[in-house]
């Protein structure tokens, strides 16, 4: 159960961190330390698939 609930709460932040990586690029904000940089779009995307795989969405179930 805690990896599950770790996974899912790595999966949300990951994916906020991505959505706010990309309302950086289009506008004037600034609240990712450095700004907007692929660095956080890449390690976001590995985040939540690490998150994902954490909370079980990907075994099998067979």
């Amino acid at each position: 159960m805690p990896n599950r609930i770790f996974g899912w709460s790595l999966f949300w932040a990951s994916l906020a961190v991505v959505v706010v990586n990309w309302i950086e690029e289009f506008s004037d904000l600034e609240v990712l330390p450095g700004g907007h940089s692929v660095f956080y779009l890449a390690g976001g995307i590995l985040a939540a698939v690490i998150g994902l795989w954490r909370a079980g969405v990907m075994d099998a179930k067979s």
